[in-house]
């Protein structure tokens, strides 16, 4: 990133100015850091701090919204799976050495998909207000939840329509490499793992297109695009790499809260839920603020700080 610019490009509205609350500072670099992150290339530390400083900082607008999201979601988990199933299917331990049918594991499999397209759903209103919250906090706005929310509204059919999209093309991908490699055996393997490597880039390639469609207005297709050349521009593998540390430190996260409750919950639906509910609220929007900060370094390193620092405005 480079310091704050002396000609920002303008916008058609009023010039932004500072949040009140901002203070000009700077940090150990001696790099200019108005809100949660220094203005220059950010480090992992960086991510982390800024991570951090974002939910401190706007607690009720990314927490809140986050725990809301979690809470109708798995709601709407436990609604859908009784009306299919006729009842929640709480998770037991098959016994070592036991045959699984798929009788047995298809209320399980139900379960899964049901919580998966519920919680699809429900993070896209999560994803516009994350990125309305996080480009603010650093240039050091505070940003309220009605706020986030009134800016967020506009970004919703957008993000729907890209969501839609990239679930189309990895669900194409995957689906297609399975029927591939069930019908061709070991022949079949060598079209099959072509398509899931595809499946891989893509995934981190498309990592910054909820970014992308708030913060730049652009459309799904346009967005796909963008957010493809903007990870290539500074580095596919150092995104990858990120993203990989980041998902791991929060699956071990997930593991351990999850067996906690189901230890003191003796493996009721009740202890499942709350377990559900918490990591859902915690790992959700973390998750969603370090790709956003991600995309901020991504941008400025490859084009300067100049637009964000006028959008943020």
């Amino acid at each position: 990133m480079t310091d704050r610019p002396d000609q920002p490009e303008q916008p058609s509205g009023p010039e932004p100015t500072p949040a009140p609350q901002a203070s000009t500072r700077t940090d150990h670099t001696g790099a200019i850091q108005l809100g949660i992150v220094p203005l220059r290339p950010l480090t992992l530390p960086d991510f982390v701090s800024g991570t951090v400083g974002a939910l401190r900082r706007n607690a009720r607008a990314l927490l809140g919204v986050s725990l809301l999201v979690a809470v109708s979601g798995e709601l709407l988990r436990l609604l859908v799976s009784t009306l299919v199933l006729g009842e929640v299917p709480v998770l037991e331990e098959f016994k070592p050495g036991a045959t699984v049918d798929w009788d047995a594991l298809y209320p399980y499999a139900t379960d899964l998909a049901i919580s998966m397209v519920s919680i699809l759903l429900l993070s896209i209103p999560l994803t516009a207000v994350v990125n309305v919250v996080v480009p603010r906090a650093v240039f050091g706005h505070t940003t309220s939840a009605r706020h986030a929310l009134r800016e967020a509204l506009p970004h919703l059919g957008r993000l729907a329509l890209v969501t839609l999209v990239t679930v189309l093309i990895y669900g194409g991908l995957i689906a297609l490499a399975v029927l591939v490699l069930t019908a061709g055996g070991g022949a079949g393997a060598l079209i099959a793992l072509p398509l899931l490597v595809g499946a891989l880039y893509l995934a981190v390639a498309f990592t910054f297109v909820g970014s992308v469609v708030v913060v730049e207005g652009l459309g799904p297709i346009a967005a796909l695009d963008r957010s493809r050349t903007l990870v290539h521009t500074t580095g596919w593998w150092r995104l990858a790499g990120f993203s990989v540390l980041l998902n791991v430190v929060l699956g071990l996260f997930g593991m351990v809260v999850t067996a906690l409750f189901t230890r003191l919950s003796g493996a009721s639906l009740l202890g499942d839920t709350l377990a559900v509910i918490l990591t859902g609220t915690l790992t959700g929007v973390i998750t969603m603020v370090f790709q956003c900060l991600w995309y901020v370094d991504y941008r400025a390193r490859a084009e300067g700080i100049e637009g964000l620092w006028v959008k943020a405005g």
